[in-house]
């Protein structure tokens, strides 16, 4: 980057988006990725105008940035925005989680809702499983779903990025999963009632530059890792090297991906409710219902060997 202009106004550059063949400096970077976003949205009508947008911010780089841009692109198609943010009960790294959203949500002026996973009757700590992800995943999704639903949002709208859609796609395929790609859409329509429409305006645009755009801007953002996260996702790491040997390889293939899906159309599997909460489900209990109950027996038996150890110290 030694001596590099910036291409918008002359003055120093700080980065150089290889893809794009442009280097910019900090003052310009946000506007620049912002017109990236829209452009996307615009192209693949991710959002429509007048739409209810309930976004879903963790607190980590993607879903700041996604909630500051959605921010700039309210007012250009009249989207009512507000925030929720899903505490699961992951000790101080949820707490740290929820105290960024909060500054994010007064620096942003958007409303903010938050859900609380131990209100429902468990946190992620107490699940009992060998893929602990696999869980936040699904309370996560039931608790955004169930918010707007009852709050008759028309989206919600998530911070997958380019780096998640590539690695996703590239997986499946390698596994002979191809029935998975039918979900590779950045607009995700509700197929059943009860069943909100999920967007990922961030679908073209890679880790790297939302957290470039984070720093930019000077948003609050969590940078520390959810001490359940695996230690390294190998596809990942795959996509990226890619990338690094060919820039714009994840764009490009997130694009001929959801051309494929978007052409093929998504099979919907017969829909069922869950007989405990009434959300939908793929069997007679759904998998959040399936968490909590297990929860429920995996703190009994705790209860139980700490009474088993009273009694023998006694």
């Amino acid at each position: 980057m030694k001596d590099a202009k910036c291409k918008k106004c002359g003055k120093p550059a700080v980065v150089k988006f290889r893809t794009y063949r442009i280097s910019l400096c900090e003052a310009c970077l946000p506007a620049f990725y912002e017109s990236l976003v829209e452009r996307s949205v615009k192209r693949h009508r991710i959002l429509r105008e007048n739409e209810r947008v309930l976004v879903a911010v963790s607190g980590g780089k993607d879903s700041v940035a996604l909630a500051s841009t959605l921010k700039n692109l309210a007012s250009k198609l009249n989207l009512s925005l507000e925030i929720i943010h899903i505490n699961l009960g992951i000790g101080e790294y949820s707490e740290k989680s929820e105290e960024v959203v909060r500054k994010l949500a007064e620096m942003l002026e958007i409303p903010l809702q938050v859900e609380h996973l131990s209100d429902f009757g468990f946190t992620i700590p107490a699940v009992r499983m060998r893929k602990v992800c696999s869980a936040c995943g699904t309370a996560k999704r039931y608790l955004m779903n169930r918010y707007a639903r009852l709050h008759r949002f028309d989206v919600v709208a998530t911070g997958h990025t380019c780096d998640d859609f590539a690695a996703f796609a590239l997986k499946n395929i390698a596994g002979g999963n191809l029935e998975w790609l039918l979900k590779f859409q950045p607009r995700a329509e509700g197929f059943a009632e009860g069943v909100v429409t999920k967007v990922r305006p961030l679908f073209e645009r890679t880790e790297e530059e939302n957290l470039l755009y984070v720093k930019a801007k000077k948003l609050p953002f969590l940078a520390d890792k959810c001490p359940f996260s695996p230690p390294k996702d190998e596809w990942k790491e795959i996509v990226r090297e890619i990338e690094r040997k060919k820039a714009g390889f994840m764009r490009n293939f997130v694009r001929g991906i959801a051309k494929i899906a978007a052409a093929s159309g998504e099979s919907v599997a017969s829909v069922k409710y869950c007989k405990i909460c009434g959300e939908i489900a793929s069997s007679d209990v759904c998998a959040f219902c399936k968490l909590r109950l297990r929860s429920v027996v995996a703190e009994s038996e705790n209860e139980m060997q700490r009474q088993t150890k009273r009694k023998h110290a006694t």
